[in-house]
């Protein structure tokens, strides 16, 4: 067996830094306060491009294909040590992988981030020396796109059926149904009815495997 982590807002509580950054760049791109910060932090979890649709039919902005790639790569840019210093690890996540290396259970994280994103934060989180890294190169590839999780069901030289995906956002239970792997959600209240199992928090799920550990291995 196997368990295969999403990064932001499962192991790492980066969806605050990102909602706001994107409110800094949706008020500059198309003015201040034409998306309320309620309802960027509601919708993080889809991807940038698609919260950014959502939000121009309920709001009737008419945004374009550009001035949408123009508030994501204006976000991006904003995505600097004075941000990232706010992303931390949720509370028992390095617990859970450092107790996942001991039991020798294997395990990677399989990220929507690009490389330009992880190399920012690699400096501050060292996400590389906690665990093989799967990530997205390009936009296409993001969930529900099963690319990563495939990618990295492939990297760890498994079955698909022995295989757990572990995410927070609606988005990751839809690509694991696409990759044809079990899914644990976390974080999200959402994820309740969802996959195979949940849990409140990365701690809740630690606990359980420390103690169903044999099932993982």
């Amino acid at each position: 067996m196997a368990i295969i982590f999403d990064l932001d807002g499962t192991l790492i509580n980066s969806l605050k830094t990102h909602s706001e950054l994107i409110k800094k760049a949706t008020d500059k791109i198309i003015g201040k306060n034409a998306l309320s910060i309620q309802f960027i932090e509601s919708n993080i979890r889809f991807p940038s491009k698609n919260m950014l649709g959502l939000a121009s039919k309920k709001y009737n902005l008419h945004l374009t294909d550009k001035q949408m790639e123009e508030i994501i790569k204006l976000k991006d840019e904003m995505f600097t040590e004075k941000y990232i210093r706010k992303i931390k690890f949720y509370p028992s996540a390095l617990q859970l992988i450092k107790f996942l290396k001991n039991k020798k259970i294997s395990f990677c994280i399989a990220t929507s981030m690009n490389d330009e994103e992880l190399s920012k934060i690699n400096p501050f989180l060292n996400v590389y020396s906690l665990a093989e890294v799967v990530n997205s190169p390009a936009l296409k590839y993001e969930k529900p796109n099963p690319y990563i999780i495939n990618k990295a069901v492939k990297m760890l030289k498994i079955k698909k059926k022995e295989a757990f995906y572990v995410g927070d956002a609606e988005t990751d239970y839809k690509a694991s149904l696409n990759a044809g792997v079990k899914f644990i959600g976390v974080n999200n209240p959402k994820l309740k009815t969802l996959g195979d199992m949940y849990f409140k928090d990365i701690k809740s799920l630690f606990l359980f495997v420390k103690k169903n550990y044999f099932d993982f291995l």
